[in-house]
């Protein structure tokens, strides 16, 4: 069976960040963010990559390190991003003979 690669643990980011900075939400602030930014981007994949870099640049630690299910091995990262495109019938298509069923 294949491992999941393992990174740092979220409590473990959320730490460090308020061992540093006192809070996350200080830290948001600092780096000219919402004071939620942080805390989202820590729980949630894909939601900014750049503060990503912001807070492995503040922890002094790779961004691939730190989320390494986030990031190919060339270090670009993975795109969270839904493809958007329509698995429904349209109109006519549903009704081959154009007549109520």
């Amino acid at each position: 069976m294949a491992q999941k690669p393992m990174g740092m643990h979220p409590e473990d980011i959320k730490a460090a960040l308020r061992k540093m900075f006192g809070s996350l939400a200080a830290f948001s602030v600092m780096i000219g963010r919402d004071s939620r930014a942080v805390s989202k981007t820590i729980a949630t994949p894909g939601y900014s990559v750049p503060i990503e870099r912001e807070i492995a640049k503040a922890l002094k630690v790779a961004v691939k390190a730190i989320w390494p299910d986030r990031y190919h091995s060339d270090g670009t990262p993975v795109s969270f991003v839904v493809s958007r495109i329509p698995t429904a019938l349209r109109g006519g298509a549903h009704r081959q003979n154009e007549v109520a069923a």
